[in-house]
Order: structure tokens, then sequence, then C-alpha cells
């Protein structure tokens, strides 16, 4: 962990310095002052006869913002440094009624200066690393922009300080929309709902390290332009199947999203049902308990229209003119579905959901706060997140589901 460190002095080898150049003169090598922000690399040339080298801190995903409460607290419990000689300025927050500090530039003493700039406040967030919340109980302060200007010698140590950091964050609940397919007296419609992206930064902690490799096919594929094919994601229940796929639709870009939920599958063999996908191109079909309708026609008395439809879909005249790829999902055993899904061309990406070894189930439990001590056998997502809590139908999997003619947006929580 570092610690406060002592400045040897510049070296008069580092291109940067400049010790014997006018403090005038060495000043207008600084960046223009921007209003109301401090000019913190102008203080650096003034202080340290230097122009700093810099180091941008940022969280260790897209979606990670620092939370500047605890980045403070660590500068000054840590690092020894008294807030009191820092420049700051403060911003109003109707919320609280108060004052903020919304920007802090800190001059260690020692060759670093740290700045925190555009600090807001953000709520609805994902709080995995337990912080604690500045206002109510997801009110956070976040920095937009933390830099650390230093002297050469520091390099290690601001390195150390940067990794550090960006632990100190919290995440953004970010949404996108779905569209469901339903049917009234008038025929199939539409209807948005919005699924929230789950927290998974790491999928190999959340599927295994065999699993990378999997999701960036499935992601390339999916993102081209005028695409086609089927993917298929199978395996027991509550292996995690419907989460990834929640994290799945937020990496999928400029495409409709059609979901057909489990209730509905069956109408894909329905004749209304293929001139009603006509109006939606270059969309992807996401079908969740699929099983009835992708079995092997060779072991059915009638052969299924639905099966014909999906091949036409991925890979058939109409797979050519409409361009919509298809995501299945289903638990039975891949050897009773039609063995037409599984040409090559047509298929995308077949994978197996299965338990986490016992060793993985472990290390995830641990990061999401629940320990290791109940973690004795290899255990599926649901159950390593829902340790503590009376069993569920682990089927009960939907994407979303219909109750009283409501349409209800689904939890990020349930596996």
């Amino acid at each position: 962990m570092p610690g406060k460190v002592e400045t040897t002095g510049g070296s008069s080898k580092y291109i940067g310095a400049l010790p014997d150049m006018p403090v005038e003169a060495l000043i207008s090598f600084g960046p223009p002052n921007n209003c109301g922000n401090a000019p913190s690399v102008r203080f650096f040339l003034a202080k340290y006869q230097a122009f700093p080298c810099s180091l941008y801190c940022a969280g260790d995903d897209s979606s990670a913002l620092l939370h500047m409460t605890s980045l403070v607290n660590y500068i000054q419990d840590e690092l020894k440094h008294d807030l009191s000689t820092d420049r700051i300025s403060r911003n109003y927050n109707q919320k609280m009624k108060d004052f903020y500090v919304d920007s802090r530039l800190c001059d260690l003493g020692n060759g670093i200066m740290i700045e925190l700039s555009d600090g807001y406040f953000m709520s609805d967030v994902q709080n995995p690393n337990k912080l604690k919340p500045d206002h109510s109980d997801d009110y956070f302060l976040v920095a937009s922009q933390v830099q650390i200007l230093y002297l050469p010698e520091h390099d290690e140590f601001v390195k150390d300080l940067g990794k550090i950091f960006s632990k100190m964050t919290i995440y953004t609940s970010k949404s996108c929309t779905l569209n469901m397919v339903c049917r009234n007296q008038h025929g199939y419609y539409l209807s948005s709902i919005d699924i929230k992206k789950p927290l998974i930064t790491d999928l190999a902690l959340h599927y295994g390290k065999g699993f990378v490799g999997t999701h960036d096919k499935i992601i390339k594929n999916l993102n081209k332009k005028e695409g086609k094919g089927i993917v298929l994601l199978h395996g027991i229940p509550g292996s995690g199947k419907t989460h990834y796929i929640r994290y799945l639709i937020h990496e999928i870009q400029e495409k409709t999203l059609v979901y057909v939920p489990p209730d509905m599958a069956k109408e894909i063999s329905s004749p209304e049902f293929l001139p009603f996908l006509m109006q939606y191109q270059n969309s992807i079909l996401i079908i969740e308990d699929a099983e009835n309708i992708i079995k092997d026609r060779n072991e059915t008395l009638v052969p299924s229209q639905a099966v014909a439809n999906l091949l036409n879909l991925s890979d058939g005249l109409l797979g050519d003119a409409m361009h919509q790829q298809i995501i299945a999902t289903f638990n039975c055993d891949l050897t009773t579905i039609d063995p037409a899904l599984l040409r090559k061309g047509r298929l995308i990406a077949n994978y197996e959901f299965n338990k986490l070894d016992l060793e993985s189930s472990k290390i995830l439990s641990d990061k999401l706060g629940f320990g290791t001590e109940n973690v004795t056998m290899p255990m599926t997502l649901a159950e390593i997140f829902n340790q503590g809590e009376k069993p569920e139908d682990e089927d009960n999997d939907a994407l979303s589901h219909t109750s009283n003619g409501t349409i209800a947006t689904p939890t990020t929580e349930k596996q």
C-alpha cells in the first residue's frame, strides 16, 4: 500500500525540469486557464520548476465511476495529507440543501499533485465495493476526472496509487429497451420494457475462462450489419443463461431486440407470425425456454412448423431478405433438438452453461461479499447469488413476465 513519499529533488536529466527558467516564462508552458477550473499544471510548474508527468485514473469498467469521497478519505488517512491546504471549489446541491466540494487540488508537497474535478451526485447505482454513500442509501459524489501530476521519480508509486483509486468505484445502472411480443384480438404487437444491465465486470469470473472467447464471437456476429444465424444457449436451470442475455443485449448496437416470452414461443409456428416479423428487419429475436419449438422433427409425429420457420429465418430465403438473428435458450439435452439448427453456416454459437467449479464458486462468492464458508461444492450462479434466501423455482428465469395484463421489469439480482 503506498504511503507518504518524500521527493529527492528534480533531476537535471528530466526533460521537463527547467530549474533556471524564470517563473513567468515557465508558467507560459502550461495550458490556458479554463473558467472555474484550477490551473493545476501551472501550479505544478510554479511549485516544482518542472513540467509534470500525468496519470489519469479510471475505473475497471466503462460503467465504473470513481467515488470522490472515498478518494479524499484515502488521501487524508493513508497519505497523511492535510486537506485544509487544498485548493477547492464548491457547488450547491438542492437535494441535500447544502454546499459540497465539486473540485479539489491536493499538493502532497513531495512532487505529487492530485486533482479531482467536476464532481456530481449520482443515484440509482450498484455498489459492489460496499462504499459508504454520501446521502441516503444510494447517493454518491463521483468525480468526472481524477488526474495525478508528478515528477518522474515517483512513477512506480503513482501507478500503484492509480490502481488503488480504480477500486474505489460504483457502477451506473444502465438499461436498454427490449420489445416483447404480445397478442390481442387485433393480432401481434410489441410492448417495450426496460432491462437493467447486470453488474458483470469479469465474464470469466461468472462463467469460466472458456466462455470469454464464445462471448466475443457472439458479440462480433450479432453486431454485424445485415447479419444472420442462430445462437443456442442451454444448460441446467439457474446456471445463468438469462443473466447473461441481460448483459449481452446491452452490448448489441443499433438493432431492434424482439423478445418472445416462454408462453408465446409456440406462436412462431403461426401463419400470421412471420408476416408480423417482416416489419422488424435487421433485428434480433430472443426466444426463452424454446424446448418445444426446436425438437428434432424426425422424433415427432407431426413435423414442427416452428422449426421450419426458425431455419428459414436463420439461414433461408427469409434470413437473406430480413437479416434477423436468433438467440434461443433451452434446458433440454442438445441431442433432442433438430440437427438442422446446428448446421455450419447457420449456427453462430452453441454453449452449454453449467455449475462453476468449486474454486471459481468460492472466488465469486467472496467477491460478492458472501464469503466462502458455505461454498463446499460446485454451484450455479443462482445458488451463489441467492445465498441465504429461501429456495425458489429456478426455472422462473424469464427476462420478463405478464401479470394481470401488466408488464413487469425483472430484477437484475436473480439469476
